[in-house]
């Protein structure tokens, strides 16, 4: 029996290996941003690579913000565009600290894939209310919260 795919699955290997390279590019500039790329952050883009069924090259862990911007710019498919938007917000928080500098990115990244402000907001808030869900559910259900609880509100 075939596996079903998810919606975003869907989309995410539907991209061409150029927009999957940027998507994953993005990623690893944001996880740089702060200043201390983390093995939750890198495990999280390996993940989502492997859901994608991308190449993690060598350059997509040396692209500046300012390229970033430039090659997000190419991304042309705005359900791919927002996904991209959705798992900057997830891997933002995949460290439990929300930075100023994560935000101006992800600000500029959906600048540059023409994102209005009001979208952003939205998918933000849509990721901390699941991980608020999550925080809730391990409470109720006296279990330890997943390391990253974020990395379950990946889909």
């Amino acid at each position: 029996m075939p596996v079903a795919r998810s919606p975003e699955d869907i989309c995410l290997q539907s991209a061409s290996p150029k927009e999957k390279s940027f998507f994953l590019a993005v990623l690893c500039a944001l996880a740089r941003i702060d200043g201390d790329f983390k093995a939750g952050e890198l495990r999280y883009i390996k993940e989502l690579a492997r859901r994608m069924k991308a190449e993690m090259s060598p350059q997509v862990f040396a692209c500046s913000p300012e390229d970033c911007c430039r090659l997000a710019a190419e991304i042309k498919n705005r359900r791919l565009a927002l996904e991209l938007i959705k798992n900057m917000f997830i891997l933002a928080y995949t460290d439990n600290e929300f930075t100023d500098s994560e935000g101006r990115f992800i600000c500029d990244i959906g600048n540059a894939l023409h994102i209005e402000p009001q979208k952003i907001s939205q998918i933000s808030s849509w990721i901390i209310d699941q991980i608020i869900w999550l925080e809730q559910k391990a409470l109720i259900f006296e279990d330890t919260p997943p390391k990253g609880a974020v990395d379950n509100a990946k889909r």
